[in-house]
C-alpha cells in the first residue's frame, strides 16, 4: 500500500501525466457533446421529413376518395421516407454512418434506380471521418498508454531512483511492472469516468451494452500496455523504444488496414453494380416500344395473386402495366443484386480476418458493430428497404389491380418503414482476438526477460 501511494504521489507531482490524463479526458467529453449534437440534428431533419410527408399526405386526403387511375397518380410522386434509426451508441462510435445511406425517400418505382441517385452521406467527411470518441479510444489510447509508461524505466534511471528501488526488491522486472499497473489503473479510472459521462449526456443507459463497451475497452488497454512492456523488456534507448512503438501503432492502424482495404476492393465490383443499374434503366425504356398487352399478361402469369383483375388494358395508358413494369425491372436484377450483396458480406469477411492480427481493427469492428454503425447494418438497412418496398407493392396494388377506389381511411393502412437493428455482437471474438495478441506479447516479454538475466 505504501508502495502505491508513493507511486500516486510521483504521478501527482509529474506536470506531463496531469497534462496528459486531463487533455484526454477533456477532448473524449468534446467527442462526447459533438457527437449527441449531431445525433439531435439528425432526428430533427427526420422530424421535419416526417412533417412533409405527413403533409403530402394531407393534401391527397382532402381529394379522396381517388379513382384508381387518380391514386395511380399519388403513388408516383409520393416518397415515402425512410431511416436507419440511429442507436444511442453511434453518437459516439460513428463507423461507416458517414459512408452511406442513412436516409432517403422511396416510391413505386424501380428500387435499385432510386437507390443509386440516393446520396451516400456527407462527402466533405469522408476523407477525415469524424471526431467521436471510438477514434480518441482506438488510435490515441495507445498513443497516450505510450506517453505514459513507455519510458518509464529510463525516467526512473535518470532520476536515480532505480538503483535505490531495484535494490530493495529481488526481482525489479515485478517492480516495473507494478508501477506500469498503477499507470494502466488510472486510465482505466479515466476511461471509466468517460463511459459514465456518455450515460450523463447521451441517451445511453447503464446497461448491458454500456457493460460490453466497459469490457472490451478495458480488454484493448491491457492489450497496449502489455505491448508496451515489451517493448520496455527489449532495454534500449528512449529514441528506440519511440521508434518501435510507433512503428508497430502504424502497422497495427494503418499498414494492416490498408492491405484489408485493398482486398475488400477487389471483392465488392463497383463496375457490375453500375452495369447492373443500367442493365434496369433499359429494360424500363425499351418495355415502352413492346407489347405492353403480352408484358402484363406474363406479369399476371408470374404473380398470380394479382390474377383477379380484368387482363386487358383498355386504356392508352394503365397504371396496372406501368407499376408492373417497375416491379420486373427489379426482378431482371434480382440476381446481380443479390451477388453485389454476398460481394460486400464477403468483403466484410476478409477485413474481419484480418482483424485477428490488429488490436486496432478488432476494437473498431466489435465497436461499429456494437453501435450499429457498420457495413453491415448498412446491408441491413438495403435489405429492409426493398422489403418496405414490397409492403407498399401489396398493398398499393390491391387497388390499382382490383378497380378499388382510394379512401380517406385507407390512408391509415399504409405501410410506414421501421428499421429493425441487426442484433448480433463480436464481444466474445474480441476479448479472445485481444488476449491472444496479448498472451503473445506477454510470451515476448517473458523470453526478453530470461535473455534478460542470461
Amino acid at each position: 500500500m505504501k508502495f502505491i501511494q508513493f507511486e500516486l504521489r510521483l504521478l501527482w507531482q509529474n506536470k506531463l501525466f496531469k497534462w496528459l490524463m486531463m487533455a484526454y479526458f477533456l477532448v473524449a467529453l468534446l467527442a462526447i457533446i459533438w457527437g449527441q449534437i449531431g445525433l439531435q440534428c439528425e432526428y430533427q431533419q427526420r422530424a421535419i421529413s416526417e412533417a412533409n410527408y405527413q403533409e403530402e399526405l394531407a393534401d391527397y386526403q382532402q381529394d379522396a376518395p381517388l379513382a384508381p387511375y387518380d391514386s395511380g397518380y399519388m403513388s408516383y410522386y409520393l416518397f415515402h421516407p425512410v431511416w436507419q434509426k440511429p442507436s444511442a451508441w453511434s453518437a459516439l462510435i460513428h463507423g461507416e454512418r458517414s459512408e452511406t445511406t442513412t436516409h432517403t425517400r422511396v416510391r413505386l418505382l424501380g428500387l435499385q434506380s432510386q437507390l443509386s441517385n440516393t446520396a451516400t452521406g456527407n462527402i466533405a467527411a469522408m476523407p477525415i471521418g469524424k471526431l467521436d470518441l471510438s477514434f480518441i479510444w482506438i488510435y490515441l489510447m495507445p498513443l497516450l498508454i505510450a506517453a505514459l509508461s513507455l519510458n518509464l524505466l529510463a525516467e526512473e534511471k535518470t532520476s536515480g531512483r532505480w538503483s535505490l528501488l531495484a535494490s530493495q526488491v529481488a526481482n525489479s522486472g515485478v517492480l516495473l511492472t507494478k508501477k506500469m499497473l498503477i499507470a494502466a489503473g488510472l486510465l482505466a479510472v479515466v476511461n471509466l469516468l468517460i463511459l459514465l459521462s456518455a450515460v450523463m449526456f447521451t441517451d445511453i443507459h447503464f446497461d448491458g451494452l454500456w457493460w460490453q463497451v466497459a469490457v472490451i475497452l478495458m480488454a484493448y488497454q491491457v492489450c497496449w500496455f502489455v505491448i508496451t512492456g515489451w517493448v520496455i523488456s527489449l532495454l534500449r534507448s528512449a529514441i528506440f523504444n519511440s521508434l518501435l512503438f510507433i512503428s508497430l501503432w502504424l502497422i497495427f492502424a494503418f499498414v494492416l488496414p490498408g492491405m484489408a482495404y485493398l482486398f475488400q476492393t477487389q471483392q465488392q465490383q463497383p463496375a457490375e453494380h453500375v452495369a447492373m443499374l443500367f442493365e434496369q434503366r433499359e429494360f424500363m425504356h425499351d418495355s415502352w416500344d413492346k407489347d405492353q398487352q403480352a408484358d402484363f399478361d406474363q406479369y399476371l402469369r408470374d404473380y398470380p395473386q394479382w390474377q383477379a383483375t380484368t387482363a386487358e388494358l383498355d386504356k392508352p395508358f394503365d397504371w396496372r402495366w406501368y407499376y408492373a413494369m417497375q416491379h420486373m425491372s427489379d426482378v431482371i436484377v434480382a440476381d446481380a443484386v443479390a451477388q453485389f450483396r454476398a460481394s460486400r458480406r464477403y468483403s466484410h469477411q476478409i477485413g474481419e480476418q484480418f482483424a485477428w492480427l490488429s488490436p486496432v481493427m478488432r476494437l473498431q469492428y466489435s465497436m461499429n458493430r456494437l453501435a450499429d454503425t457498420d457495413m453491415l447494418a448498412s446491408q441491413t438497412f438495403l435489405d429492409q428497404i426493398a422489403d418496405y418496398q414490397q409492403q407498399l407493392r401489396d398493398y398499393f396494388f390491391k387497388f390499382y389491380f382490383f378497380d378499388k377506389p382510394f379512401t380517406v381511411n385507407d390512408f391509415a393502412g399504409i405501410p410506414h418503414f421501421d428499421y429493425q437493428p441487426l442484433g448480433q455482437s463480436h464481444i466474445v471474438k474480441t476479448l479472445i482476438n485481444l488476449v491472444l495478441i496479448g498472451l503473445f506479447f506477454i510470451v515476448l516479454v517473458l523470453v526478453q526477460t530470461r535473455r534478460n538475466r542470461g
